[in-house]
């Protein structure tokens, strides 16, 4: 899967003074993710119906109907909390995608959170499509809970801010990456001296590098080409070198 060319790495502080890296998805890999959990769950509500109209022979229809609509309720709101609690946070849609639920905190989500935080997909829902169906409960507009992903800084959506929960890329795909990428550079020793201040700059620079486009690398590093003596490509890789210098030494 391509590596998301917007920079979302977020530095966490906890209470405890401990800072963790957290790396928020926007709204479109998690509508993407949520497209693919719905159609799965479409698929295990028709097999159920396909089930239940086989038993129906024997209780009657009404009694089928019934206990269709319970298992329908049931698989849908249960899909989501069992597999995020079950499988470290990741449905197969969010699986598929890269994404991963977990707390404001970096800790693995658990029952509680998982419940509330889809209990209140209702809310995200609104407003709801026109025509008051079955279907309309489980697609809606998802209006408001795209516009909470847009104005939270980590794209949280309604329930997520309930919750104290946020999706994020997993974390070892991002860990893949970032080794490949100090692969291929070789780390050199600065050519002058730097300040500490200077020093974090380049090893931060070098950490992140990884979530960024080519494009984003050469603007980051522009101010600081006569100080590399080199711009663009050139200058990305000299900056890279001495910021795993920096954090090797």
């Amino acid at each position: 899967m391509a590596v998301p060319k917007l920079d979302t790495l977020q530095s966490i502080e906890l209470a405890e003074g401990v800072q963790i890296l957290l790396r928020p998805a926007g709204p479109l890999p998690r509508a993407w993710a949520l497209l693919a959990d719905m159609l799965l769950v479409a698929v295990f509500v028709v097999v159920e119906f396909l089930i239940i109209m086989l038993v129906s022979q024997i209780v009657g229809i009404m009694a089928g109907v019934g206990v269709w609509l319970l298992l329908v309720f049931m698989t849908y709101w249960g899909y989501f909390v069992l597999f995020e609690v079950l499988r470290k946070g990741q449905t197969p849609g969010k699986k598929m995608m890269g994404l991963r639920v977990v707390c404001t905190s970096g800790e693995r989500v658990g029952w509680g959170a998982s419940f509330l935080r889809n209990l209140v997909r209702f809310g995200d829902m609104m407003p709801l499509l026109p025509q008051w169906q079955l279907w309309v409960l489980a697609v809606g507009f998802y209006f408001f809970g795209v516009a909470s992903c847009l104005i939270t800084q980590r794209f949280q959506r309604l329930g997520d801010l309930v919750a104290d929960t946020v999706v994020v890329y997993v974390r070892e795909e991002f860990l893949d990456v970032t080794a490949a990428l100090r692969a291929s550079v070789t780390p050199s020793a600065p050519p002058m001296v730097l300040t500490r201040e200077e020093q974090q700059a380049f090893i931060q620079f070098s950490e992140r590098a990884s979530t960024w486009s080519d494009s984003r690398k050469m603007e980051m590093i522009e101010p600081l080409a006569p100080l590399l003596g080199a711009g663009g490509h050139e200058g990305v890789v000299r900056a890279l070198a001495m910021g795993m210098w920096l954090r090797e030494s």
